[in-house]
């Protein structure tokens, strides 16, 4: 779609030309406004940032000919967008979002915020901003200052160490009597076509159900889960980012989330937009299949905030609840030999399988089909989870 190429003192004309291009489009040059100062002004800064070690200045190329400036800064805190510019002439074919989502990839990896600031005359680029996820954090004069900082937090907590423990072959949700019915399932929802898994992860379900010859995509917001995956199995493709909003490439009959992984998005308003998501990659009667827990407020005592859910020699698992916000922390306890134990700690919001389908209804979907686990079992008022299976419209 694109190339960066780094800039040079010769491309100074050409960077000065695109910014003014750019912005008469949008009119926003305004009354009095001398380009030749400006002109004289901004090639004198074009070369300062050309040989300043802490700025990135690139010149953006399509189909092999100049078309746009990008100016980057990274500091250990911050990647910072300090200007994006392309010519009105490719303007509108995606370029822009993929820069930027290049630079959210590269924000997440480093496990720190994008942040960016945008004129409050530049209705276009604020929308563009707004829909990938910025929000409003300060105000610079005549500019909004604007940050994206999704996966910061859950790179924190599916660090490296949790990857490198993550998988536990044969056993646990890696035992074979798990994973056979989840896979073959999800194959036959599949019908035939691509597959693509929110939150994929070190690959527990997409690797065994890529290896039945179902072609699967994912996506994932941890580069270290991301990195587990790729050396077991490197030729899945995956979109770096958050289930709500990231767009992977291609047309999918199946979308699906396992083992309560929508319950990490801990808004309604993100998990609405999981939905949303989900049937933006689907084809006409596609289906979102999603696996979850039932919320146990009926282990709960009045007046005790937790529950023990599991109490094994060597971990206990802990949950604490916010019944006002339907929050849920998960705090997981491992011990060694001896006195020590590490504890991780893993935020929800619960879903009740009512709202789970009032949310699928906002995004298109209809119920096909609901089951206590991925053999087809009668779900009652005591499964304490479930296999929900939404359809698109359109089929």
């Amino acid at each position: 779609m694109y190339r960066l190429r780094a800039a040079v003192a010769s491309d100074a004309g050409f960077l000065a030309e695109v910014v003014l291009s750019a912005t008469r489009a949008q009119g926003r040059l305004g009354d009095g406004f001398d380009e030749l100062e400006w002109r004289q002004g901004f090639a004198e800064w074009t070369l300062e940032s050309i040989e300043d070690p802490g700025t990135e200045l690139y010149v953006v190329e399509v189909d092999e000919r100049p078309a746009g400036r990008l100016r980057v800064s990274r500091t250990p805190e911050v990647v910072e967008l300090n200007g994006i510019q392309l010519h009105p002439d490719v303007q509108n074919r995606g370029i822009g979002t993929a820069i930027i989502t290049t630079l959210q990839e590269d924000a997440v990896r480093r496990g720190v915020p994008l942040q960016l600031s945008v004129e409050r005359d530049n209705p276009n680029a604020r929308r563009l901003y707004e829909r990938l996820g910025f929000v409003k954090v300060g105000e610079e004069g005549a500019e909004d200052v604007l940050r994206w900082t999704k996966g910061v937090e859950q790179n924190r907590l599916w660090n490296a160490d949790v990857a490198a423990r993550y998988d536990t072959p044969d056993t646990g949700m890696f035992a074979a009597d798990v994973i056979g019915p989840t896979v073959d399932r999800l194959k036959e929802l599949a019908a035939g076509g691509r597959a693509l898994e929110f939150a994929i992860g070190t690959g527990r379900v997409a690797v065994p159900l890529a290896e039945l010859g179902v072609p699967v995509s994912g996506i994932e917001l941890s580069t270290a889960m991301l990195d587990q995956l790729r050396a077991k199995n490197g030729s899945i493709p995956v979109a770096v980012g958050d289930m709500a909003t990231t767009r992977a490439p291609g047309e999918f009959t199946l979308v699906y989330l396992v083992y309560n992984t929508i319950s990490n998005l801990l808004t309604q308003e993100e998990q609405v937009a999981c939905f949303r998501n989900a049937a933006r990659h689907l084809s006409p009667g596609g289906r979102f299949v999603i696996e979850l827990w039932v919320p146990e407020l009926r282990r709960l005592p009045p007046g005790i905030p937790a529950t023990v859910g599991i109490a094994d020699p060597g971990y206990i698992l802990l949950d604490t609840y916010d019944v006002l916000r339907q929050h849920v922390v998960s705090h997981h306890f491992h011990f060694g030999e001896g006195t020590e134990a590490t504890l991780g700690r893993t935020p929800h919001r619960y879903i009740w399988p009512a709202e789970l389908d009032l949310m699928a209804q906002l995004a298109g979907f209809t119920l096909e089909s609901r089951h206590a686990d991925w053999s087809n079992t009668p779900f009652t008022a005591d499964s304490p989870s479930h296999i929900s299976v939404y359809r698109l419209a359109g089929a």
